[in-house]
């Protein structure tokens, strides 16, 4: 599998304490400041949409979001093109970029704690449909990668892949990991996928 959209969302610990719009001038900032990866252009408002893409920083090659789909706030990362490397490189290059996103979150005095997410689940999508249908031929291709990315992020590498949703949306694996490693260390080495 080479896709290049691909989205690693991690969700949040306590989804009711972090205000999607209170988001929307901290995206900013972080454009100004230079602060997320890749090329970001403008910040996007969707947060009235009900489960929705929520509030994002919309980049050249990825984008960043306080991501409001499938009823399960959290904070993802989407590639979108520009991306080399082979699959399971990009999903924990996107992972480590989502990490990064919630520690830089809670770093700021106007957010907080809100913006901690839990480790011990993760959502994968990959939104090109030809090279990765919503099937279970997908996911016998995907879930070695997605181990060789997950495993180590748990203390003692338990980890499951279950395929989510059915063939008429994008292909999505739940990876959920039993004893994650703290959330600094999923970052750990992290630097702006370019």
């Amino acid at each position: 599998m080479e896709p290049h959209r691909i989205s690693v969302k991690l969700y949040l610990e306590d989804p009711a304490a972090l205000d999607p719009e209170a988001i929307v001038p901290v995206f900013h900032r972080f454009i100004r400041e230079d602060a997320v990866g890749g090329i970001p252009i403008d910040v996007a408002r969707y947060a009235h949409v009900v489960n929705g893409p929520g509030v994002l920083i919309v980049g050249h090659q990825l984008d960043y979001a306080v991501d409001l789909a499938g009823g399960r706030p959290g904070l993802s990362v989407t590639s979108k093109r520009d991306a080399e490397g082979p699959f399971a490189e990009r999903v924990l290059a996107l992972t480590r970029e989502a990490a990064r996103l919630s520690l830089l979150l809670q770093s700021q005095d106007d957010v907080g704690s809100a913006a901690r997410v839990s480790p011990g689940e993760v959502l994968v999508t990959v939104l090109d449909r030809f090279e990765a249908p919503n099937d279970d031929t997908t996911l016998a291709r995907a879930e070695p990668a997605l181990l060789e990315v997950f495993q180590p992020l748990s203390e003692d590498a338990s980890v499951t892949v279950e395929r989510v949703g059915d063939s008429r949306e994008p292909f999505a694996a739940h990876i959920a990991i039993t004893s994650p490693r703290a959330l600094e260390e999923w970052a750990g080495g992290a630097t702006a996928v370019a």
